[in-house]
């Protein structure tokens, strides 16, 4: 094996058990430590009973600092939990060289067949399962996305099967909190404890091997800085989920009580809206059913119009599996379903009925995150202090951008339910968000000299429509809004690698006017000879993947060359260079002595006292830093990063105004955080906050 793979350090490998993970400071029940020396000697084991006993406590921080100070590498599965363990024993964790094996095994998955797919372990079973022939397959357990939990870990790399119900009940013993239970099976807990650190070691070979197959001597060089950088974001995601972010309790109380008449008001405005247009003749698409006082979906009229549809559509709709009432499956109902043809995100057209139903899944499935008969909620990852403290799921796309769990994470839901998230009474919340930054990281990419003046124009929609002359030159965003919006659904289709068929859809939804194939056709190929340069990086990149068989990001995370997706892999190196970006950006602010609760898509928010406008300035730097630190030939040009920066706080005044940082940078300030994007959804449902309102509308 390389030198470089044998990893000469010293190596620590932990695990804690604990409770309270809602709550800032977690409550530690156990630890268990695993040492090797730099040569993979063993040096030492041992347990920590934490639970309730500060001596112990503080023996495991003097342990853990003896190998700290002696630049051990700290080696875990998940270390975000294992970092927020630390930061609730009072340790700094964004000065250890950590290696997280889950985020490893995310990447060593990543369009790896051998891996991702043959034997698995998923949901506790044991299967056997093989790649879809195309992403239009219907889901079925043939197909199931491999697990990344530590189980399925061992059981795919190391043939080693845990018992998954024995560690689901001791788990949920943990988590219960009861002392007095925890204490009486305080050696099972331990021998838990050991069983989740005993098997790491073995794990940590096993990677190193296989990355030892398939990456290039040069790649194998940076592997193990590349593991340490991923593993440091785990940690600095520690600090994020430990801070969560603040909102009105009382007002997402009341919201929650009236989820029914929300939905219910949707339904029946889609009603309406189907009665005005005639997209289903002689039905409404939901039956109100007088004696229950609610609606229920009429399934059967709506997939009659899908069908009705379908010829239009680029592929065929989804259907169900297979059952004995409908042999062949009948039209899937899903969000998912649905999102492929409609791509609203924040407000739905009143002209198609296809976004209609998006408004309402999407809403439906929001608002089922606020419901205690949920299996999962909101609720459950807010603590004592009203804070919510989300799974990030970072490196969760195959281009390594976070997904979060929208069940806990209010910024993926509806866009006027943002307006939840409010800091407290001398506190704001402030944001800076990349404009257009898939379109600059284009240009950058492939060095397109008119995709960089596209952007540098600061309208990059109508920069393209009066380059290929659908508008005049003097045209400005008011005079000809409507071409504006259809170049701008052109230029987000094509960024998203659509073909004739899915733009011509795209553009009719997101406008309202009809555009067919062939037109759609004219537009990418109009795009295609502007951005020359782009289209033939996109081509070069495409064939440098399946010559090498893997394409890393700079940070080293992988998509290795299984993808059958051209236009998956073609997107690769924009988005991902996107998510790099954040991931520097967090860091930059965190060093800088920010509180930083998420990032949401290319947004960095971070939380600072109301009067201190310089904490923008100073979130603003992390940002420019980064994506200069990101391109470092342009580090010249801060003025190539634009960004719309905006602040809410209780103690701001009524309405929205514009005001500038010491620095000079514009702002928008408020006082409660409305996307603009969503105000009318805010005017509608916003009542619900208040429980006077909620007994009057009832």
């Amino acid at each position: 094996m390389l030198e470089c793979l044998k990893i000469k350090q010293g190596k620590l490998f932990l695990d804690f058990e604990y409770n309270g993970s809602n709550e800032k400071k977690l409550n530690l029940v156990s630890c268990v430590v695993y040492v090797y020396d730099k040569d993979w000697n063993f040096e030492e084991s041992e347990r920590y009973w934490l639970h309730d006993n500060k001596d112990v406590q503080r023996e495991l921080v003097e342990t853990l600092f003896h190998y700290k100070k002696r630049n051990y590498m700290f080696i875990a599965y998940n270390v975000i939990a294992e970092a927020r363990s630390l930061l609730s024993l009072g340790m700094k964790v964004t000065d250890i060289h950590w290696v997280d094996l889950w985020l490893e095994y995310r990447n060593l998955l990543n369009h790896n067949h051998k891996l991702s797919y043959g034997k698995q372990l998923i949901k506790g079973k044991k299967k056997i399962t093989k790649p879809k022939v195309s992403f239009y397959d219907n889901d079925s357990e043939n197909h199931a996305k491999p697990e990344d939990g530590y189980a399925a870990a061992c059981y795919k790399l190391l043939d080693e099967e845990v018992d998954t119900d024995r560690k689901d009940r001791i788990r949920e013993l943990i988590i219960s909190g009861n002392r007095k239970e925890i204490e009486r099976h305080r050696d099972e807990v331990l021998e838990y404890n050991e069983d989740d650190v005993v098997r790491l070691p073995d794990m940590l070979k096993k990677m190193m091997a296989l990355y030892k197959r398939k990456y290039r001597t040069s790649d194998l060089k940076q592997l193990k800085q590349w593991m340490i950088n991923r593993g440091n974001y785990s940690a600095r995601t520690a600090l994020m989920e430990q801070l969560g972010y603040p909102v009105n309790y009382e007002y997402m109380r009341n919201f929650a009580d009236s989820v029914g008449d929300i939905l219910g008001k949707i339904q029946g405005e889609i009603n309406e809206l189907n009665r005005k247009h005639g997209w289903i003749p002689d039905a409404d698409p939901f039956k109100y059913d007088i004696r229950k006082g609610k609606y229920s979906w009429n399934q059967v009229a709506t997939r009659s119009w899908i069908k009705s549809i379908e010829p239009s559509l680029p592929h065929n709709w989804d259907k169900t599996d297979p059952s004995k009432l409908h042999p062949k499956g009948q039209y899937s109902l899903s969000a998912e379903s649905f999102q492929k043809y409609f791509h609203d995100r924040h407000s739905y057209s009143q002209e198609s009925l296809g976004s209609q139903f998006v408004r309402f899944l999407k809403t439906r499935q929001h608002l089922a995150g606020f419901s205690n008969s949920s299996r999962s909620t909101i609720w459950d990852a807010i603590g004592s202090d009203k804070r919510v403290r989300p799974y990030f799921n970072i490196y969760g796309s195959q281009s390594s951008r976070s997904q979060p769990s929208s069940t806990t994470f209010l910024f993926l839901k509806s866009a006027w339910m943002r307006s939840l998230c409010e800091p407290a009474k001398g506190m704001a919340m402030g944001g800076i968000d990349w404009k257009s930054q898939e379109v600059l990281i284009a240009g950058l990419e492939a060095d397109d000299k008119n995709l960089l003046e596209a952007y540098h124009s600061g309208d990059v929609y109508l920069w393209f429509a009066k380059k290929v002359g659908a508008v005049p030159k003097d045209a400005t965003k008011k005079s000809h809004g409507d071409i504006r919006d259809r170049f701008k659904a052109t230029v987000l289709g094509i960024m998203y690698l659509m073909g004739a068929k899915s733009l011509a859809a795209k553009i009719t939804n997101d406008t309202g006017v009809p555009t067919s194939e062939e037109e759609a056709q004219e537009l990418i190929d109009l795009f295609d000879d502007l951005f020359y340069s782009y289209a033939d990086f996109k081509d070069d990149f495409f064939h440098h993947y399946k010559n090498v068989g893997y394409v890393t990001l700079k940070d080293g995370w992988t998509m290795w060359g299984d993808n059958p997706n051209h236009r998956s892999v073609k997107n690769m190196p924009i988005q991902g260079a996107g998510a790099d970006i954040m991931r520097r950006a967090v860091t930059y602010a965190q060093d800088l002595g920010l509180a930083i609760p998420f990032t949401l898509h290319d947004a960095l928010y971070a939380e600072f006292n109301s009067e201190n406008l310089g904490a923008m300035d100073s979130l603003n730097y992390a940002m420019i830093e980064s994506f200069q630190d990101y391109y470092p030939r342009y580090s010249r040009e801060e003025k190539m990063v634009g960004t719309d920066a905006n602040i809410w706080s209780p103690d701001y005044p009524e309405g929205r105004e514009y005001v500038k940082t010491p620095k000079g940078l514009v702002v928008k300030r408020e006082r409660i955080y409305v996307d603009e994007r969503a105000g009318d959804e805010y005017n509608k449902f916003s009542r619900y906050f208040q429980r006077d309102e909620i007994l009057d509308l009832l």
